[in-house]
């Protein structure tokens, strides 16, 4: 198992950080790679069970990723853990306000599976490309909003 975790500030409030997360539809904005975001159970996405589907673009080859929730706290964290193909992750936002603006500390752990798992000497470089692009993505798009 690899273990990314990196941090960025956005110049925006806490809540409307965690609020921008909390949207099904906003995930497809952000995620490096993602075509399609839709949740697939009823309810909020902001509770814990609640599970969506995505579909990625790598490379020009199209991945379903499955996604679950598993922690929630209202503007301060969402985790969640999921599986595309043969890579399973958990990943997560911790928010803290500072002032007007917010700290966004990313975290995420990859473990492969078969055949993925002869990809283990890249996983790291993986993990750290795939963090920064989402928290850069994440700032652009809620900056601009």
């Amino acid at each position: 198992m690899a273990r990314v975790e990196t941090s960025i500030t956005i110049h925006k409030p806490v809540e409307e950080v965690f609020a921008f997360l909390g949207s099904a539809e906003n995930h497809r904005r952000f995620i490096p790679g993602m075509l399609e975001f839709k949740q697939t159970s009823p309810g909020p996405l902001g509770r814990v069970g609640a599970t969506a589907r995505g579909v990625r673009s790598d490379f020009g080859v199209k991945t379903e990723v499955l996604y679950e929730i598993t922690e929630i706290e209202p503007n301060s964290k969402l985790g969640m853990k999921g599986a595309m193909g043969p890579i399973l992750f958990r990943d997560g936002y911790v928010l803290s306000p500072q002032g007007g603006t917010t700290r966004v500390n990313f975290w995420l752990e990859l473990t492969l599976q078969g055949l993925a798992r002869l990809a283990r000497p890249f996983i790291n470089l993986i993990g750290r490309t795939h963090a920064g692009e989402t928290l850069a993505n994440l700032k652009k798009e809620i900056e601009a909003g």
